[in-house]
């Protein structure tokens, strides 16, 4: 019988599998709740399940279309409320095994992954591609760079990073003081750019100048994720699925240093933007201006310059 964390462990690697709608599992122990704020999930799991098991018989009681998928598990969809249960002796073996193909399956009947920007953790970021692009906030980045007040640094350090994982990079951040607060906003940026193929490495000294431990500042962070609910249903904006994976899949590498600057590079391309604020509500959330500087070099420049002085080696890339 697999632990807790086990059970974490493999229903995080199945979600991680790229979709092109939101979806979320909930472990109950004996049966795994999936959801999804998608209007139309309904039809889009029963044009699934008809692909996959055309000669199954399925039926239907009141709300609820029964859906057996082996001897021993059986899927229970809502129709109302578009919930899915997965139930039976052998429901976490079937998550582990099949549940991929279906997700798979899924994405052959939709022309392209859609951006699934449509979700409560975009909203929380505040993030809306449409009317804010990346590059028209590089562009607002004097060339040779340039003092800028604190909301700008911000939005260009969220803008950015979201659209290097969206596009499958490596990144950096990189930061001798970060808060709780842009932690968690990580963890969220990870989770919406999920099957992406991206990476992202952490690095900050174990403790901050001003004495602050980092592992507090991670405790606090996933307290964050724990308690946070959205605004309109008043649900956890984070399963913890999807928690367990954005805190797996962050790596995080401790040095000491005094600079800041967050970096991605794919192929042979590399961005830098670097900037005297901290990652950090006192350089972030106050009136503060500070330097910031952009720059697109070579993926070879980004490791010897500024990746290999702070001890990352070639296994961290």
């Amino acid at each position: 019988m697999p632990s807790k964390k086990e059970r974490l462990d493999m229903l995080a690697r199945v979600w991680a599998t790229p979709t092109p709608f939101d979806i979320d599992f909930f472990d109950k122990g004996d049966e795994i709740v999936i959801v999804s704020s998608y209007r139309d999930i309904v039809q889009w799991w029963m044009n699934i399940f008809q692909i996959m098991y055309p000669n199954d018989t399925f039926r239907e009681k009141e709300d609820i279309i029964k859906i057996p998928v082996g001897k021993k598990v059986t899927l229970k969809l809502n129709k109302r409320t578009g919930t899915m249960k997965v139930c039976g002796k052998d429901h976490l073996l079937w998550m582990t095994d099949e549940f991929p193909h279906v997700l798979e399956t899924g994405n052959d009947e939709v022309e392209e992954l859609a951006d699934a920007s449509d979700t409560s953790v975009t909203r929380f970021l505040q993030l809306d591609k449409n009317t804010e692009e990346v590059q028209d906030l590089i562009d607002m980045i004097p060339e040779g760079g340039g003092i800028m007040m604190n909301d700008f640094i911000m939005k260009a350090w969220k803008n950015m990073i979201d659209d290097w994982l969206g596009c499958g990079a490596t990144l950096f951040v990189v930061t001798p003081q970060i808060d709780e607060e842009r932690l968690f906003q990580l963890f969220l940026l990870m989770i919406r750019n999920k099957g992406t193929g991206s990476h992202i490495t952490l690095v900050t000294p174990e403790k901050s100048p001003d004495g602050f431990k980092f592992m507090k500042v991670l405790n606090t962070a996933r307290r964050m994720m724990k308690k946070t609910r959205t605004p309109r249903t008043q649900k956890r904006l984070v399963s913890d699925v999807k928690m367990h994976w954005a805190m797996t899949n962050l790596s995080i590498h401790h040095e000491n240093f005094s600079t800041n600057f967050i970096s991605a590079f794919k192929d042979d391309e590399a961005e830098v933007l670097s900037t005297t604020a901290h990652f950090h509500k006192k350089h972030f959330h106050t009136n503060q201006r500070d330097n910031v500087m952009y720059t697109r070099i070579s993926t070879d420049e980004l490791r010897r310059n500024y990746l290999f002085p702070l001890g990352l080696s070639p296994v961290n890339y």
